[in-house]
Parts: C-alpha cells; sequence; structure tokens
C-alpha cells in the first residue's frame, strides 16, 4: 500500500537508486494514473534516481498518468503538477519534494477515477484541506478559503466566503457584503496573487467586486510576515487566480451559468462564468494559456422606515427630526476578465504575464417620501416611552419642505491590473521577480429630485411601535400621497465625481534553502511602488421651493411615476405608495443635460460646464506618493525538550514620499476689503516617513498534530488619501474694532500612519483528513487613531489670527484585543452515511477601546472602536459522498456601535445583532456535469438600529431572499 512508505521527520525516500547522469537522461515512462505516492515510487524505479518526499498526506491524492520519452526532471514536473508539491532541492543526486509554499499554494487534482472504497478528496473535502493545509503549513497567522472545484468558492461571493472565517466581520449594504474588518481593524491590504490592489484613490480594492467564479483561494493574514506587502494594520487579503499550468496537459474548459432570483426585487437574474485553460509540452518548453471571463447581475429592492436623529423639543421632549419610509434599489453588472500565459522553458525558469480588468456598473434608483420635523413643532395627543421623555407617539403638522425624494445614482468602477514576472531556481536559490501596472477610476454621477407638498400634512406617528420589529408606523389622514396636485418641485441636485489611481509597483524576492541547521532558509527582496490618485467633484444644489412649480414643467416630470414599497414581512403601518419623480428618465447623459438646462433658465449658474456642474476647487487634490521597501528574515529551526520549534525572523524598513497638491480658498470680510470677497490659491503638501517594521514568528510541534504558534509583529496603515488633501476653506471676517472670527475646513497633508504592535497566539490540533482545532488570542497595541475634530490654528496662510480649523488629527491610541476559537472535520471515523458528514463553528470574542482627547468642541472620549461586534459566531453544517454535497450555514454578530457622537451619546448609532442562514446543494451527474441550488438570507430578519438607547429605533432594514440555481460542467 502507498501509505505504508518508510518515513522519518516527516519525509518519506519512496525511490532510491543513485545515478546522477540519469536526472538528464530520456527514458521511456509508462506510468498510470494512481496513488500519487505509488506513482511517485514508480518513477524513481523507472528513472533510477533517488526522489525523497513528504511522508504525510499523499494517500489523499492520486496522480495522473506520465507516458512516453522525457528526462527524468519532465517526467517528474508533470506527475506532481496541482499536487501541492514542489521540488524543494535537486543536487544532481537525488531530488527532495516538499509541500507548496503558502503564497504558491494549489487545490489538488481531484482523481479521474477513485478506487470504489476511497472517499473521494473532492468538493468540500478538498476545499477543507486544502485550507487547512495552507494554516497549518504557514509561517504567518493566517485562514483560508479554496475552491470546492473549479469557479466554486463555498459562497457565491467573495465577503459572504470571507465572513465564515474566524475574525473577520462583514458590514451589507445594497444586497451584498461590502466592507470587511479583520480582528476588529478595517484597515486591510488587499492584494491579487500577491501584488497590491486598489480602487479609484482608494488605499484597497472592493473584494465585493470579483466574482467568486473567478477565485481559486484566499488567504486572510491576521499577523503579517517581513515578506507580504505593508499597509493594513488589519491583516492583508490575498485573492489567488487560477494559473494555466495548475491544469491538465491539453485543453481544460469548465462553465457555470445561474439563474438567481430575489424575492423583494421580485427579479430573475442571469450570471455565468466561463474558463478556458491549455497547457502543452512544445519544443520550447511547457506553455500554458488562460483566459477566465465572467459576467455577474443583480437586482435589489431593500426597504427601511427610519426615524433620522435625535432632537430635544422645548419642552424637553426626544424625537426625531424626521421620519421617513425609504427603498434603496437598482442593480450592478459586473464584467470581468482575467488572462494568462505562462512559459516554461526549461524546468527552473518560468515566465508569465497576467491582465485583469474588473468593471462594476452599479445603478440606483432610491426613492423615498421624507416627513422633516421641527424642534418647535406642536405636538399633540402625545405618549412617551415608559420610563423616559422619549415621545412613542404623537399627532402633529409637518413642515411643508417635506416630500417624495427620487435619488439617480450612476456608478461605473473600472480597474486593470496587468502583470510581468519570472521565477528562476537553481541549487538552493529561488528567484522571483514581477511587475504590475495598475489604473482604476470611478465615474460617479448623481441627481437628486425633491417634492414639497403644497399644504402642509397632519401626521399621526408611532415612533417607538409595538409591531414585532419596533420602530416606526405612521399615516397621513389628511393627504393623499397619490395625487401629484399636491406637490411642488421643492429643489433639484446634480453631482458628479470623479477618481483616478494609476500606479506601477515592482518586487523582487530571494529565498535560499540553506539546510536543516538553526538557519533553514534566508529570503530577502525588496519593492518599489509608485502611484498617483487623482478626484474631481462639483455640485449643482438648486433651492426652487419658492418658485411653487408643478413636476410636470420639468424634463421627465410629465408622467408621474408610483414608489411603492413592499415590506417583505414587515408589520408596520406605514405608507404604501405615493407618486413622485421617475428617476429612470435620468439613465441618459442627455436627459440629465436636458433637465440642467431647463434647470438653468429658472436659476442660472449652477450647471456651467456643458450642462454639468463644474468642479469645486475645493473638492479636488492630486496626490503622488512613492514608496520603497526592503526586507531580510530567515527561517530558524531547533529542538527545545525534544519538539521541534521553527519560524521566521526578519525586519522590513519602508520609506514613503507623498506629494499632493490641493487649493486654499479665503472668504473674508474685512474694513479693507468695504465687503466679502473670495480669494483661491493652490497649496501643496508634502511629507516623508519611514517604517521599521520588525516580525517573529515561533511553532512549537508539540507532536505531529498539535502545535502553538505565536507571533509579534509591527505594521503600519498609511492614511486615505482624500485625508490628506491640503485643500483649506477659510471664512474670517474682522470688525472695525479688529474683533476677529476665523472658520475653517481641511483635510491635513502631514497626518501620519496608524502605528500597531500586535501579539498573537495559536494553538492547533489537525486531524484525519480534513479535520482541526484551534484557540488564537490576540493583542493589538494602535496608536495614532484618525479622527475628525476641531482644533485651533495660527499658523494658515493668510489668516489674520487663530482660526478653529475642524480637520483629521492623529488623536488617541487604543487596543483591541480577543480570542478566536475554531473546529472543521468531516467524521470519516464514523461508520456508513455518517462518514460523508461533517460539521464547521468558530467563535470570535473582540474587545477594544480607543481614547480620545478632549478639544473645546468634542468632549474625552473612550469606548468600543466603532464597527465591532463583540461577539460573532459562524456554524455549518455539510454531507459530501462525492455525488451529493448539501451545507447550511448560519452567522450571528452581536450588537455593535456604528457612529459616535462625541458631545452627546444620546445620538450614538448603534446596531442590533445580525443573523443570517444560507443553505446549497449540489448534485454531481457525472465528474464533468453538476447542478448547485442555493439560497441566502433565509431567515429574512431586518437589520435594526437605534440612537443612544433601544428606547429610540432609528431604522428597520429588510433585505431580499435570493434564490439560485446554477449548472457547471468542465471537460
Amino acid at each position: 500500500m502507498h501509505s505504508r512508505l518508510l518515513s522519518g521527520c516527516g519525509m518519506a525516500v519512496v525511490a532510491c537508486a543513485i545515478a546522477t547522469p540519469a536526472l538528464a537522461q530520456q527514458r521511456q515512462f509508462d506510468i498510470p494514473a494512481q496513488p500519487l505516492a505509488s506513482a511517485i515510487a514508480s518513477l524513481g524505479r523507472q528513472a533510477q534516481i533517488q526522489i525523497v518526499a513528504p511522508g504525510e498526506g499523499l494517500e489523499a491524492l492520486r496522480s495522473r498518468a506520465v507516458k512516453g520519452p522525457m528526462d527524468a526532471r519532465a517526467a517528474l514536473r508533470l506527475l506532481i503538477v496541482g499536487t501541492g508539491l514542489e521540488v524543494a532541492a535537486d543536487d544532481g543526486a537525488r531530488i527532495v519534494l516538499r509541500r507548496v509554499k503558502l503564497s504558491e499554494a494549489r487545490a489538488p487534482v481531484p482523481s479521474d477515477a477513485a478506487a470504489a472504497d476511497d472517499i473521494v478528496v473532492t468538493g468540500f473535502r478538498a476545499s477543507l484541506s486544502t485550507a487547512r493545509d495552507i494554516k497549518r503549513k504557514s509561517d504567518a497567522i493566517v485562514d483560508a478559503i479554496a475552491a470546492e472545484d473549479i469557479g466554486q468558492l463555498p459562497d457565491n461571493s467573495a465577503t459572504e466566503a470571507l465572513a465564515r472565517l474566524p475574525g473577520v466581520q462583514v458590514f451589507r449594504n445594497r444586497g451584498e457584503g461590502q466592507a470587511i474588518t479583520i480582528r476588529g481593524i478595517s484597515s486591510v491590504v488587499t492584494t491579487i496573487n500577491g501584488q497590491e490592489a486598489y480602487t479609484g484613490v482608494s488605499r484597497r480594492t472592493l473584494l465585493n467586486s470579483y466574482p467568486a467564479g473567478l477565485i481559486r483561494s484566499m488567504e486572510v493574514y491576521k499577523a503579517l510576515t517581513p515578506d507580504l506587502i505593508e499597509g493594513g494594520i488589519g491583516g492583508a487579503v490575498d485573492v489567488q487566480l487560477r494559473q494555466p499550468l495548475d491544469f491538465r496537459k491539453g485543453i481544460s474548459v469548465a462553465a457555470t451559468l445561474r439563474g438567481s432570483y430575489d424575492d423583494q426585487a421580485d427579479k430573475l437574474m442571469y450570471n455565468g462564468d466561463v474558463l478556458v485553460a491549455g497547457n502543452w509540452d512544445t519544443g520550447a518548453g511547457e506553455i500554458g494559456v488562460l483566459v477566465n471571463a465572467s459576467y455577474t447581475r443583480r437586482d435589489y429592492y431593500e426597504s427601511y422606515r427610519e426615524s433620522l436623529g435625535p432632537q430635544t423639543t422645548p419642552a424637553g421632549y426626544s424625537l426625531p427630526t424626521g421620519i421617513l419610509a425609504k427603498n434603496p434599489k437598482g442593480h450592478y453588472e459586473r464584467p470581468v476578465l482575467t488572462g494568462e500565459i505562462q512559459w516554461r522553458p526549461a524546468y527552473n525558469f518560468g515566465l508569465h504575464l497576467r491582465a485583469t480588468n474588473v468593471t462594476d456598473d452599479n445603478t440606483y434608483t432610491d426613492t423615498d417620501f421624507q416627513t422633516n420635523i421641527a424642534a418647535n413643532t406642536a405636538l399633540g395627543n402625545v405618549e412617551l416611552v415608559e420610563g423616559t421623555q422619549i415621545v412613542k407617539s404623537a399627532r402633529f403638522t409637518a413642515t411643508a419642505n417635506s416630500g417624495a425624494r427620487s435619488n439617480h445614482t450612476r456608478q461605473l468602477l473600472d480597474t486593470t491590473q496587468i502583470e510581468f514576472g519570472a521565477d528562476f531556481k537553481s541549487g538552493i536559490a529561488a528567484l522571483t521577480t514581477s511587475a504590475v501596472y495598475t489604473t482604476s477610476r470611478i465615474e460617479t454621477d448623481q441627481q437628486l429630485f425633491l417634492l414639497g407638498f403644497n399644504q402642509a400634512p397632519v401626521i399621526d406617528a408611532t415612533f417607538q411601535s409595538d409591531g414585532k420589529w419596533g420602530g416606526l408606523s405612521y399615516a397621513y389622514p389628511t393627504a393623499d400621497l397619490g395625487d401629484i396636485d399636491q406637490f411642488h418641485v421643492r429643489a433639484y441636485s446634480d453631482t458628479r465625481q470623479r477618481e483616478k489611481g494609476k500606479g506601477l509597483q515592482w518586487r523582487t524576492d530571494l529565498e535560499l534553502d540553506t539546510g536543516t541547521g538553526f538557519f533553514r532558509a534566508f529570503k530577502t527582496g525588496f519593492r518599489y511602488a509608485r502611484r498617483t490618485a487623482e478626484y474631481r467633484s462639483g455640485t449643482g444644489l438648486v433651492d426652487l421651493n419658492a418658485l411653487k412649480l408643478p413636476m410636470s414643467a420639468f424634463p421627465g416630470g410629465e408622467t408621474p411615476a408610483v414608489l411603492s414599497r413592499r415590506p417583505g414581512g414587515d408589520d408596520a403601518a406605514i405608507p404604501t405608495g405615493w407618486v413622485g419623480y421617475d428617476a429612470t428618465y435620468l439613465n441618459s447623459e442627455a436627459n440629465v443635460i436636458a433637465l440642467n438646462n431647463y434647470v438653468s433658465t429658472l436659476k442660472p449658474g449652477y450647471f456651467t460646464d456643458d450642462g454639468r456642474p463644474a468642479y469645486d476647487p475645493l473638492a479636488a487634490f492630486d496626490g503622488k506618493e512613492q514608496s520603497f521597501a526592503a526586507y531580510g528574515q530567515f527561517k530558524y529551526g531547533f529542538e527545545l525538550a525534544g519538539m521541534p520549534v521553527d519560524g521566521v525572523a526578519g525586519l522590513r524598513v519602508v520609506n514613503t514620499w507623498l506629494s499632493i497638491d490641493g487649493t486654499q480658498s479665503i472668504r473674508e470680510n474685512t474694513p479693507t476689503t468695504g465687503g466679502t470677497i473670495t480669494r483661491y490659491t493652490p497649496i501643496h503638501g508634502r511629507q516623508n516617513y519611514v517604517d521599521v517594521d520588525p516580525a517573529i514568528t515561533a511553532i512549537v510541534h508539540f507532536t505531529p498534530e498539535l502545535q502553538l504558534r505565536g507571533a509579534w509583529t509591527r505594521t503600519f496603515s498609511r492614511p486615505d488619501f482624500a485625508n490628506l488633501n491640503p485643500t483649506v476653506a477659510l471664512v474670517q471676517v474682522q470688525s472695525a474694532s479688529g474683533d476677529y472670527t476665523g472658520i475653517a475646513t481641511s483635510g491635513n497633508p502631514d497626518l501620519k500612519p496608524v502605528r500597531s504592535t500586535n501579539w498573537d497566539l495559536s494553538l492547533e490540533y489537525y486531524f484525519g483528513r480534513t479535520g482541526s482545532i484551534s484557540l488564537a488570542g490576540f493583542y493589538r497595541d494602535v496608536t495614532g487613531y484618525i479622527v475628525k475634530t476641531t482644533v485651533e490654528d495660527d499658523a494658515i496662510p493668510g489668516a489674520l489670527g487663530t482660526v478653529d480649523v475642524t480637520k483629521y488629527v492623529n488623536a488617541g491610541d487604543g487596543y483591541i484585543k480577543g480570542v478566536e476559537v475554531g473546529a472543521n472535520t468531516f467524521f470519516d471515523f464514523a461508520p456508513g452515511l455518517l462518514r460523508h458528514f461533517g460539521a464547521s463553528a468558530n467563535y470570535t470574542y473582540i474587545d477594544s477601546a480607543q481614547n480620545l482627547p478632549a478639544t473645546e468642541v468634542t468632549a474625552a472620549f473612550k469606548g468600543q472602536t466603532a464597527g465591532i461586534s463583540k461577539h460573532s459566531y459562524n456554524a455549518s453544517l455539510f454531507y459530501d459522498d462525492g455525488r451529493f454535497r448539501a451545507k447550511v450555514a448560519w452567522s450571528w454578530r452581536s450588537d455593535f456601535t456604528l457612529s459616535y457622537n462625541l458631545t452627546d451619546p444620546s445620538k450614538n448609532l448603534n446596531w442590533y445583532p445580525i443573523s443570517r442562514l444560507a443553505a446549497s446543494a449540489t448534485y454531481n451527474f457525472n465528474r464533468n456535469l453538476s447542478l448547485t441550488v442555493d439560497g441566502t438570507n433565509l431567515l429574512n430578519r431586518p437589520q435594526r438600529a437605534y440612537w443612544g438607547t433601544k428606547a429610540f429605533t432609528d431604522r428597520v432594514y429588510f433585505e431580499g431572499r435570493v434564490y439560485s440555481a446554477a449548472l457547471r460542467f468542465k471537460f
């Protein structure tokens, strides 16, 4: 049996016959598909060479057939490609194999024909096994997700899949998971195949823009080693795309056709992806070509009912500043294309060229009906929430400037990344180098059309209802919301925003495998990165309230739209429909310009750039940034009390240079000006700083299955370009008596990075083919949190005195600490049908504190970092027998504060706990064809928020449930 190989120190000699010249000789090989260990042994015998391979884990893998004349090295490459093994050493006398390193890990290639009594390593098993192996063999603190098959992550989106990992939390909006945090920190570096990725002028890419069908695996680094790209105190997410030489020889094709239905949008959506890969041995070497394309369309419709931020009435009551029913709705289309060519002219030398384009075209046509409430509004029939001054219900007359609002937004994100790289191995040395060019743009156009009542309406409102989900319930007893003649046009605005980001990065890494002594390997390298960031924005907001014009007078307003709300499981009594402007008219830029031109005849001066608003110099910047990083790290190993200990230690040094241009405006009224004048002048900011980030990790191997991993690291995150914008808007007044008032808003080009010192421990136990249990603890000591506050400044150019400036500053320190517990396994030890079942569960506890000093206008603050839930759980139950697999997955996160009001805690915005349930099932008709059905958000529980106390509900927010069916094939 192949599982009874000779082993020692975790390695097995699977064939031996020392004959150095045999490596270069052409031989006739005939090795059928079989268990991988047996295939390696057979190759060694036929080539008369010695091959040393890992002694653990090969029993689950099978090889493909190798047949024909070739030299031994070429035959071995064919045999181990895609198996997770690579050549670690080749001294001419023997070849030593090892498992592929973390950054190069590949999912094992499933066997075409496993023995009848074997557990087939595909689907969930392959995914768990690969992810476990990445974590187990890593020198860093990492968790991973691997695709179950070509084009099939465990979830339908990258962000939803990441949400299953311990320590990762996701915030959802517009029908999908969007922003993520790692162990409570949102500053996360995103890389594609190990290369930094970003969108527009931001420092990270939108992971939800990458379809699941294009992803081979995702690795979440929670503690960075020196060889990893800097810039995220929360960690890093590396998205690994597929490469052509991962596939078998010849042509491989895989495709998915998916239909999805959102029960609240009531729309059927069609998506798909296709992969074509070729892998050939030629006279010029091994050549691989891959094209992977995906198209995603998602329609969504969400339902809000919301009480806006609290205010206090003259009588001391607390009630909302407004109430609204809101329907965010829209769709996004995401065509994504990636292609790659790999060429290995020799077994130890390779080149690759990759190009990836991600387009994310979003269209929103949000509608809402908003009623504004002034603090001095007369209230009747007042009922208070027991024991408080919070108004539970009342009758009142709303302000006339209430009414329907129609919002049309089109946001186009387009990012292209081109990478060229090479790798070379010789003896103990491995050299890799790659250059990446990135260009990314975001174009946002938004129009807002507002109606107002001709006569202020009476409202019966229950702000804090006793319904199933609480919150707002109200009616307009004296108004017909379906009669457009009761309304006039109150205001209109048009905004356009443009972002451009470009960058070049080049990195080179050299690794020396120095043997089995204390110093096992040495790695060093450098990285140069240069990027530019350009931002422009302009808004034309026109107050039309005094004109009292009917909507029919405006282009696109001739036929009112009936804007309805379908609550999708809500029992609150609120307006179920109203009339308003049909925002779909604004899908065309020509229609937008026509509307703008008409508004300009009423009030000129707002749309002066070919019918669109001119860019505001105070909403613009041009930034340039260069960084040079160099690192060195060594892998060490020794025995302590008979137990192997290994790890890495090293240092990363990064020099960052920034140059950024903006505009300063001074609006002043002084005795010398004789009135108000405004002056604009260019303003420039620059800085240069060096970060030195050491790191050391250690892994104590108590047994082959039990290990303790520790890490001490230092990391930093650069400020966003928008916060570094040097633009200053100063308003100053000086009277004849000399009294001076100066108020300004500003960015801050002197912002320093947020820095963190990190301690991590992880106790890990691995068992069976896929089983693992881990217990981890972590502590982050964070300095230099960036907040917006008001400070005094007497050095603003052109200011006549000390100015109160509202700007971003590095203010306050804090910590984040917590515990993670996780377990995954298939019940392979169980008899019969039970061996095909498995389970996965994890729990994360996070405690944090952020300390901010008091200022003239804000109070000192110490509290939880915004956006973090203290507790979160994930649990999954799955079944996989090779033919049929199914999974049910549940997630839950506890309540959290989304934003703080430093002067009035009653205005803190807090979120209730969020729970979700998803399920999927796949049936494999044969090894080439499968059908998957799945559903997400099956619980249909709304997200809810509250202001300060749970007695004051902010919103109740319903998403749609989504059901999908996907047909996958490959050959």
